[in-house]
């Protein structure tokens, strides 16, 4: 700022004041006011401007699914909480986006510190992986196929008898294991079959009539009869389960402990981890109930009856019923064996679900 300046800007009239008292309050203004010429501004800090007082804040919880485990061609519901945690009531507004694309849109009002579910219908109708996005979250989803819960069978449940599979083989002095089992054949429904269980009715079939009067040691459940036979036979505790598909190959094979049933005849559901199978399919159950016996030197009469009454000792008895229908074999290895109870059905039975593509 000049001289001349401080004329015009103060209405300093040089012609009002003596020389050197002007002189002074030139030097005045020039210590008061700030000299921009020549000289950088004071940085200045930007100043973040303080967020509105009366705006909802929303927070929001992990997205949810119901049913847990949807299936296609089911309806679902898909939800997320959403939390109003500001000074003031509001709406929250998402988009349902599946798998990248937007379905579906909501509005959820809420009032200052009040939460509440903005939730969607949907319908997956194709199995498989899904991605799902609501707002800020997303969560991953497995689509099964869409199963109905069904048993396959051939029987109705009428227990006409029960087979322990507790015979000899051959003549008394050639008695030799006979691995035999019970086989059914039974056909899935369309679309296919996820069996996860198996229903047997059976119970534990114990003797004690002695036909060698023997005493029988220990009672039911103790399988000693006889010496010469407790020697050289060991019980098998178990019974087997096996799945095989139309042309016989096997699909799943397991062991199971006979203590499963009880000495009243009744149904037991036997676990199968979902073993998926199409048109006909067969279900062999081996219980494992003969001893192996086999040679010479053990034929006499008296034997051949401790035998048999041995093997009847805490044995698996598989239910039967008379039918026309005969869809029901003796087995061998998953192979019917013949001219053994044509015309019995056991009493055995798929259940899990149809499967609808």
């Amino acid at each position: 700022m000049t001289y001349s300046d401080l004329n015009v800007r103060y209405g300093v009239a040089r012609k009002r004041l003596p020389g050197k008292l002007l002189m002074a309050v030139a030097l005045l203004m020039l210590i008061a006011v700030p000299m921009t010429s020549g000289c950088s501004p004071r940085a200045q800090v930007p100043q973040k401007p303080a967020p509105p007082a009366d705006l909802p804040a929303f927070t929001f919880d992990a997205i949810e699914v119901q049913p847990a485990s949807p299936v296609a061609g089911q309806p679902l519901t898909v939800s997320m909480k959403v939390a109003n945690t500001g000074p003031a009531a509001g709406n929250y507004q998402a988009d349902l986006i599946i798998n990248g694309n937007t379905v579906d849109n909501r509005a959820l009002y809420l009032e200052a510190g009040k939460a509440d579910y903005l939730a969607f219908q949907a319908n997956l109708p194709i199995p498989g992986q899904y991605t799902i996005k609501i707002g800020p979250q997303t969560k991953e989803l497995t689509v099964a196929f869409n199963r109905v819960p069904v048993t396959v069978k051939i029987d109705s449940g009428n227990v006409d008898g029960c087979d322990p599979l507790a015979g000899s083989t051959g003549e008394p002095g050639n008695m030799v294991q006979m691995v035999e089992g019970n086989l059914i054949k039974l056909t899935a429904p369309a679309g296919g079959l996820e069996i996860d269980n198996i229903d047997v009715s059976g119970y534990i079939k114990s003797s004690d009539y002695d036909f060698n009067n023997n005493s029988v040691i220990g009672g039911p459940g103790t399988w000693v009869y006889g010496a010469d036979i407790a020697a050289i036979e060991q019980p098998n505790p178990n019974f087997s389960i096996v799945i095989y598909d139309a042309r016989k190959t096997k699909l799943f094979s397991a062991d199971f402990g006979k203590d499963l049933f009880n000495y009243s005849p009744r149904w037991v559901s036997i676990p199968v981890p979902g073993v998926v199978v199409s048109g006909d399919f067969y279900i062999e159950l081996v219980t494992h109930n003969q001893p192996k016996l086999s040679g010479m030197g053990f034929g006499d009469y008296d034997y051949w009856h401790r035998y048999v009454v041995h093997t009847w000792y805490y044995q698996l008895c598989i239910g039967y019923e008379n039918s026309p229908d005969v869809r029901s074999w003796v087995s061998q290895n998953g192979n019917a064996v013949d001219e053994r109870y044509l015309t019995y059905n056991w009493l055995m039975r798929a259940g899990g679900y149809q499967l609808l593509k």
